[in-house]
């Protein structure tokens, strides 16, 4: 396996509750030229939300690990909606610490208290992913996901949930008055 000396030694530490301190774009930009061609594919498609699986080893457990965590999620919130969860369900083992991750943020004060539990016990995974990987790729995929993570947190703030707000509420505004042909 390759190993990256300078492009994992020249990356700022990422830290969760902080903005991230560089883009994907410069982080994808400065491996592009510092990987294999292969290695560098197989970086781009590490992705916080699993699509395609991988066959890559860290992505692919990185997959099983967040599908294990919306698995259980969809459990938990059937419970409260009394929706049938088994059609959301996706394929994959249960993972160590989903459980009591989903547990706490179900049980969260608002929901993006939930959201940080939640991103809290993703951040502690890849961390256990990377523990024993110093300059491989291993590590430039883990740093990746996690700086896909900081910089999805960074977009949840009250001037782009205020947008996000107004948005909707002016979908819903305008069906309404579709269905009623403008009289209310």
């Amino acid at each position: 396996m390759a190993a990256y000396y300078y492009t994992v030694a020249s990356l700022p530490m990422l830290i969760l509750d902080q903005d991230p301190p560089v883009s994907l774009e410069y982080f994808l930009e400065n491996c592009r030229y510092t990987m294999s061609e292969d290695d560098y594919a197989t970086l781009i498609s590490a992705e916080i939300i699993p699509k395609q699986q991988s066959t890559n080893s860290t992505i692919s457990m990185w997959q099983n690990w967040e599908r294990s965590l919306r698995n259980e999620l969809s459990a938990v919130r059937s419970q409260k909606t009394g929706i049938d969860y088994e059609k959301y369900l996706r394929e994959g083992d249960s993972s160590t610490g989903v459980f009591d991750a989903v547990r706490d943020a179900s049980g969260a004060a608002n929901p993006k208290i939930g959201e940080d539990i939640l991103d809290a016990a993703r951040w502690r995974y890849l961390d256990e992913l990377e523990s024993t990987h110093n300059f491989d790729l291993t590590k430039l995929i883990v740093y990746y996901l996690k700086l896909q993570i900081a910089e999805r947190r960074n977009l949840m703030n009250f001037k782009n949930g205020e947008e996000k707000y107004k948005g909707i509420y002016q979908d819903i505004t305008e069906k309404i008055h579709q269905a009623y042909d403008g009289e209310l």
